[in-house]
């Protein structure tokens, strides 16, 4: 007599706890695309990727995970955050060439 063992199933622990910890790192991903998607409108999006940036970190430093599989949101947050800060910053101050003839020399 053999007797089949039944197949292993994978299962998912909750990554790193409490929801409100994996929310985090899921909020430096959102605001990092709103930032980056907003860039053009110069102290609130250059605010929000900011924030964004400031999220991701704190989650990398903390080792906090969010998705289905555990993924690293919060890098693409980071990611997202820093592509949007840095255009934001660059559109500013080529208005403040173009259009104000202001020679950008110190930060705003």
């Amino acid at each position: 007599m053999t007797t089949e063992t039944p197949p292993i199933v994978k299962i998912h622990p909750i990554h790193n706890g409490s929801t409100t910890q994996r929310g985090m790192a899921t909020a430096s991903l959102c605001l990092g695309l709103w930032g980056f998607f907003t860039f053009w409108m110069y102290p609130f999006g250059f605010l929000i990727a900011n924030i964004a940036i400031g999220l991701g970190v704190i989650s990398v430093l903390l080792g906090i995970r969010a998705g289905r599989e555990g993924e690293h949101l919060a890098w693409w947050g980071i990611f997202f955050g820093a592509c949007g800060a840095g255009a934001a910053f660059t559109v500013y101050r080529f208005f403040q060439l173009a259009f104000d003839g202001i020679v950008p020399t110190m930060l705003p």
